[in-house]
């Protein structure tokens, strides 16, 4: 039986993120998905690429915090915007093996 492991990491006001819309980047064994709202009342919008297509990770320092840019194949972009330097250390670790 294969377990699905999923690991979260939102981001912190702290460092850079929305205080009311926090953004949630989740990796599966096969997916990075990142959920997010523009405004506290307004929907979930989520954005997924499989990890495979994945062809560039850029992670740029901001105050504190950090945001990471996870570039694919298909020319699709997740940005995700205030994360710490942990965090974003943890997700590249993940996603490059």
């Amino acid at each position: 039986m294969n377990s699905l492991r999923v690991s979260k990491f939102k981001s912190s006001p702290i460092t850079g993120g929305s205080l009311f819309a926090r953004e949630i980047i989740e990796i599966d064994d096969t997916y990075v998905t990142i959920r997010k709202r523009k405004f506290p009342y307004t929907s979930l919008k989520s954005k997924s690429i499989p990890i495979r297509n994945i062809i560039n990770i850029k992670v740029s320092k901001t105050g504190i915090g950090t945001n990471i840019l996870i570039e694919s194949l298909s020319k699709t972009i997740i940005f995700g915007k205030g994360f710490s330097v942990s965090h974003t250390s943890e997700i590249r670790k993940l996603l490059l093996g």
